[in-house]
């Protein structure tokens, strides 16, 4: 694969995206507004598939996939691309339905997926499982058992980051942390559901409690296993069972409706999410299989293309010290490449973690692909790409959409009260507790 880094400031200054807006500006107005908010300036937000299309630019007979399902397969690509733990494994990705001919394209981006021969034989592997998968006529059930092993044995060691096992080690940027196993968590869980019910609601405060200390005993016995990959697959199959569960999701969504938001109950919630996310690597071996015998045209071929990542921008203003290189998050990356490259343009691009706050405002204001959900959080190393490819009318979108960026970073900073919200997990599963 391709090792190179591309320059992302290559424009002349009169052509900069930058030319009315400064960045140095733009960046010095996002840390008068972390210090006002903290790093969560917003609150985490899925948006609405209809109201988007009530004004979305695409109508288009030619798409073969629902938008949602777009939506969904993108978002599982890009969970299954980000194998390695931290932010330069955060992916993105978008699907380009081949129009003339059978397949699709997936198209990532990332920091460190085109570098990592290991992840993109991975995800040439699973796509290649799934062709077999749609042209079968039997049950399903061992395409899927087939997939889940493969995946699992792919993603062994980050879920062993997910789990914080004992069995895991650390990388070198976290050896000094020490958070304790998640299944130690469990109890603090058990603890939340016992003030979470009403007396009327004690059976089912108890079939809650029952089902999370059955799974505390699953996740503790794999920290005891021998046999390890078995015992995963185990493990994730009952994450997914019971946080499946309709009496789980009731009670996760009961801790997020709490009004006394103490640390404990978000503490609570951040471990339903993470068993949610553990999960989750077993509903997307079902919703694969399931889309590729439903849409077998497209996963009759399918095309790995990975784009090369920016070299980081060097800054000296940051909300914090370390913060001295400023990055092209990977939604921006896709975006940029799809408005230089405009045949097979995707409608939606799924994620490995929700958008963050500045990417969220970016694609909002860039119009062309659903803002499907964002967690938030504010991190002002975010930049865009400065291109001398960039024509006229795109330098003058791109300085638009800075500017009104800015102006609602502006507008927040002036109205909006001191507050410090919790912070969420950047990431969790797409079937999230929230949504049907």
């Amino acid at each position: 694969m391709d090792l190179a880094r591309k320059d992302p400031r290559t424009a002349s200054q009169d052509n900069s995206v930058w030319l009315d807006l400064t960045e140095d500006d733009f960046r010095q107005h996002l840390v008068i507004l972390q210090r006002k908010t903290g790093p969560v300036p917003m609150d985490p937000q899925v948006f609405s598939l209809k109201d988007w299309n009530s004004n979305s630019p695409y109508i288009n007979s030619l798409y073969k996939l629902p938008l949602d399902v777009e939506q969904r397969l993108a978002d599982d690509f890009a969970f299954l691309a980000a194998v390695e733990e931290g932010g330069q494994s955060v992916a993105a990705v978008c699907i380009e339905e081949h129009f003339q001919s059978p397949g699709m394209t997936l198209r990532f981006a990332a920091m460190d997926i085109s570098r990592n021969e290991a992840v993109g034989k991975g995800l040439r592997a699973i796509c290649e499982i799934l062709p077999a998968a749609s042209a079968f006529e039997g049950s399903l059930s061992e395409h899927v058992n087939s997939l889940f092993e493969y995946i699992i044995r792919l993603h062994f060691r980050r879920l062993l980051a997910r789990l914080r096992s004992s069995k895991w080690e650390k990388p070198e940027y976290l050896s000094k942390s020490h958070k304790k196993p998640l299944w130690r968590d469990f109890e603090n869980l058990v603890h939340r559901a016992e003030h979470a019910y009403p007396r009327k609601e004690k059976m089912t405060r108890r079939l809650v409690e029952g089902r999370l200390k059955e799974l505390a005993t699953v996740y503790e016995n794999f920290e005891a296993s021998e046999d390890e990959l078995p015992s995963l697959m185990h493990l994730v199959d009952a994450s997914f069972a019971i946080s499946s569960t309709e009496e789980i999701k009731d009670f996760a969504q009961r801790l997020q409706t709490n009004t006394k938001h103490t640390h404990q109950v978000a503490s609570a919630i951040k471990s339903l999410r993470q068993i949610q996310k553990i999960g989750s690597y077993r509903r997307i071996c079902m919703s694969l299989i399931a889309a590729a015998k439903q849409f077998p045209n497209l996963f009759q071929h399918v095309v790995l293309e990975y784009l090369d990542p920016y070299q980081g921008v060097s800054t000296t203003i940051g909300y914090h010290e370390w913060a001295t290189t400023c990055h092209v998050h990977a939604e921006v990356q896709l975006a940029v490449h799809y408005d230089l490259n405009e045949d097979c343009r995707p409608r939606s691009i799924g994620t490995s973690k929700w958008l963050c706050y500045l990417c969220y405002h970016f694609i909002k204001e860039h119009g062309l692909f659903f803002p499907s959900k964002t967690h938030g959080r504010i991190f002002d190393q975010w930049t865009v790409p400065d291109l001398r490819e960039f024509g006229a009318a795109l330098v003058t979108k791109y300085r638009h959409i800075l500017k009104e960026i800015d102006s609602v970073v502006l507008r927040q900073s002036e109205k909006e009260p001191q507050v410090q919200r919790l912070q969420r997990m950047t990431s969790c599963d797409f079937g999230d507790f929230d949504q049907d």
